[in-house]
């Protein structure tokens, strides 16, 4: 098997970023339909019932960060080889540090959300 060219190593590490992309709108997707889920039913939620809706949600984050850190991992031994023939790739560093606070504080509300008991008052004004 032959090496990678210069320009399809960086063609995959675009491919890989574009992948990344995909699943964070992954993430969202799945962390606006549990909310939107417990909020329509979360009168017919028991404990035993929030617990699970718990687990999945916190099983599909896990797969979701999961997909990225190996593609992160992929990008980081492409980004090498490069460096190694003398070309300079720079990752996108800030980017990945604010979708992982992002992911870490949207998965800690999602989850208190879940948990949360409203006693049927409205915030509302």
């Amino acid at each position: 098997m032959e090496a990678l060219s210069i320009s399809e190593a960086l063609e995959l590490i675009r491919i890989n970023e574009e992948a990344m992309s995909m699943q964070f709108q992954t993430w969202l997707t799945i962390t606006f339909a549990t909310i939107v889920a417990v909020f329509v039913g979360k009168h017919l939620l028991n404990s035993l019932m929030k617990w699970l809706v718990t687990i999945l949600y916190l099983l599909a984050s896990l797969a979701v960060i999961a997909m990225a850190i190996y593609l992160a991992e992929s990008n980081a031994r492409l980004v090498l080889m490069l460096a190694e023939r003398g070309v300079a790739v720079s990752g996108p560093v800030f980017a990945g540090i604010v979708v992982l606070i992002l992911f870490l504080a949207g998965v800690g509300t999602t989850v208190y959300f879940i948990h949360s008991d409203f006693h049927g008052r409205s915030t509302m004004a």
